[in-house]
């Protein structure tokens, strides 16, 4: 399974945004997979549920989602 780690990304709007990166991450990899995003709780775990949600009529799903500690881990689904 791929991970997308986002710790180190940006966590503030623009092109390091939690969205954008998934997007690019998206694009570059291909769909019709599952994958694993590490999100830091708070700022970037919202993002990469409303980045989700938004994206839900595209066939985007949270398969899972496990908090450790000082991170969440989702399991997604790119169509």
């Amino acid at each position: 399974m791929k991970v997308l780690d986002l710790r180190q990304s940006d966590t503030k709007c623009g092109s390091n945004s939690p969205a954008l990166s998934i997007m690019r991450f998206w694009l570059s990899e291909g769909g019709n997979q599952e994958i694993e995003i590490i999100a830091l709780k708070g700022l970037q775990a919202d993002q990469v549920e409303m980045w989700a949600e938004a994206m839900k009529e595209k066939g985007v799903k949270i398969l899972s989602k496990s908090d450790e500690g000082d991170k969440i881990v989702y399991k997604v689904y790119l169509p």
